[in-house]
């Protein structure tokens, strides 16, 4: 089992999957697709009107025999462009910070700090949350039947070099509830959102992140 939270944007925990283009087309044509296609539009539009956020996350981690690895737990504050916190409370604390140039990634149990650019985060789930671009220039979109009261779309990265293979996001009521997460591995990450604010106001300094003392410093800080 691991030993603490597995961060959302680490280097090398997604990879890339084939398009099932043949699927697609079936979906197209099943009594699904009305509703899919307001899955999809859903999304985009939570997206289009959302500038910042903050929620409440679960986060648990199976690996390929769908086993329990990991479970964690804390709070997300989001504000575009490129402003985000991760901050994990259970079961060991650690922050994901970025004020859209550079990410902080602060361990407290290993007192260690990861520095690199905001840029390596193209392809990876917080992306999503944070991305300008229409929807469907990084990712094809696949809409899948409704489950567990939430309307959900499958993305699919375009780059065959992203950072994972697939993604599911369920939508409650058009917002945000689940995202679901494929790597490379056939390890599954699943984050539920809870206590969800659309647009809130933040101070400034709440994205930026200055080490501990006697912190261990990994990159350009």
């Amino acid at each position: 089992m691991s030993e603490g939270p597995k961060p959302l944007c680490a280097p090398g925990v997604y990879s890339s999957m084939l398009k099932n283009i043949l699927l697609i087309f079936v979906c197209a044509l099943s009594p699904y697709a009305m509703a899919d296609n307001s899955a999809i539009q859903q999304l985009q539009r939570f997206l289009d009107n959302t500038q910042s956020l903050s929620a409440h996350f679960e986060q648990t981690l199976l690996n390929e025999y769908n086993e329990l690895m990991q479970q964690s737990a804390g709070e997300l504050r989001m504000q575009r462009p490129g402003k985000f916190r991760w901050d994990y409370t259970q079961p060991y604390e650690q922050n994901i910070v970025s004020n859209g140039r550079k990410i902080w990634m602060y361990d407290a149990e290993l007192e260690q700090v990861s520095v690199r650019p905001y840029e390596q985060l193209e392809s990876s789930p917080v992306n999503l949350l944070d991305n300008q671009q229409p929807l469907e220039t990084l990712f094809s979109l696949q809409a899948m039947p409704s489950q567990d009261d939430q309307d959900w779309v499958k993305l699919t990265p375009r780059k065959a070099d992203g950072d994972f293979q697939q993604m599911l996001v369920g939508l409650y009521k058009g917002n945000i509830k689940t995202m679901r997460l494929l790597d490379n591995f056939n390890q599954q990450t699943e984050i539920i959102f809870t206590d969800l604010s659309i647009n809130p106001q933040f101070k400034a300094d709440l994205f930026e992140f200055s080490a501990p003392q006697g912190a261990d410093i990994m990159g350009d800080f």
